[in-house]
């Protein structure tokens, strides 16, 4: 069964779009097929991973494209019901140039698909209304857009093992209907002032959201009881949390790598309100099991600051897995300690990958 999850956090800068695009790449490495969506209006996923012009050609609105080839053509066209929604995608482009410029498939279908995003989010998002839409019961359907994208791509036989969502960093509509739709969702961090801060804001906010979407589905089912799908949603369950962007240490009197001191203080900080706020305030809603099991207080993988590879992967549109292998003059002139580090980020993006696979698996 598909599984939906979403990289959220209301902190800019955590690296949400940097992870996606990795952990895909170490997702696919092991056959599984998965959908990239960008439902973030700044639209820095589908810049990454297709590169700005191409992106570019996506977003351009002709005869044959009213709403252009993003996400917009089907989420706009939705709240239309004259009108046909239609579903886009395109292919990373390192997938595109592995091997011998074909894309890499499996059972003839892309391995990674991406469905674009569009500055026209922000626009959508102001025509979602939680206090009618959601509270009120009356178009919970409208928060579901994500969902019923995947479920159009089933249709015509697209179906994946992983879906991935980037989001804004706030508490918008877009992050509610993502939630709503998803499995699970992954909480990166940083090491500064403001990610514990923020980790509480998450216990804080995350409730409520689960809270109105119940509000709304007892109103909804009082006219609409057969409805299958609106009881299976807004069961968000916390994945786990990653912690990004950290600098490190080797002691060479003991040959460990650590984070250094003044990161390793924001680590024990954020494990500290994940302890003492975020899981008291999961585990206190009653209408599904938000904290599963299996998760600690340990973040689930520690990926260090990407250096100069971040400009690399931008500009080149390639994930860590193969940057290497796409740029013959260029890795060569890094140094030892640069190849190391990249070595050791894309171990910690496969373990998020094999985190996923071990244990976003429950029915529930």
């Amino acid at each position: 069964m598909t599984k939906i999850i979403s990289l959220f956090n209301n902190k800019g800068g955590v690296g949400k779009t940097t992870t996606i695009f990795n952990l895909s790449a170490s997702l696919a490495a092991v056959g599984k097929k998965v959908l990239l969506i960008d439902f973030d209006p700044q639209c820095n996923l589908s810049i990454a991973t297709i590169g700005y012009d191409e992106f570019a050609d996506y977003l351009e609105r002709t005869e044959d494209y009213q709403y252009g080839r993003t996400i917009r053509a089907f989420a706009q066209p939705s709240l239309q019901p004259t009108q046909n929604a239609e579903v886009y995608l395109t292919q990373p482009k390192y997938q595109k140039n592995i091997i011998n410029n074909q894309i890499t498939t499996i059972y003839g279908q892309a391995i990674i698909d991406v469905v674009p995003g569009d500055f026209w989010l922000n626009s959508f998002a102001d025509t979602l209304t939680v206090g009618t839409d959601v509270v009120q019961g009356t178009s919970l359907y409208r928060f579901l857009i994500p969902y019923l994208l995947v479920e159009n791509l089933k249709k015509g036989n697209k179906v994946y093992d992983y879906v991935l969502i980037d989001l804004p960093p706030s508490f918008n509509t877009l992050v509610r209907s993502a939630l709503y739709c998803s499995d699970y969702f992954l909480v990166p961090c940083t090491p500064d002032s403001f990610s514990a801060y923020c980790v509480s804001l998450i216990g804080e906010v995350l409730p409520t959201f689960i809270d109105d979407w119940n509000q709304g589905k007892r109103r909804y089912e009082v006219s609409n009881r057969y409805d299958k799908l609106i009881p299976l949603k807004g069961k968000p369950k916390f994945g786990g949390w990653i912690f990004n962007g950290f600098d490190t240490k080797k002691y060479t009197s003991t040959g460990e790598r650590k984070e250094i001191g003044a990161d390793q203080v924001h680590l024990d900080k954020i494990k500290a309100t994940i302890k003492n706020v975020l899981f008291p305030k999961l585990e206190a809603i009653s209408a599904h099991q938000c904290v599963p099991n299996f998760i600690s207080l340990e973040p689930v993988v520690k990926i260090e600051d990407l250096n100069v590879m971040a400009s690399e992967i931008q500009k080149l549109n390639v994930p860590l897995k193969y940057l290497s292998s796409q740029t013959p003059t260029i890795f060569p002139s890094w140094s030892l300690y640069q190849k190391q580090l990249m070595k050791r980020m894309d171990e910690q993006y496969d373990l998020l990958a094999q985190h996923i696979i071990n244990y976003f698996i429950d029915e529930d």
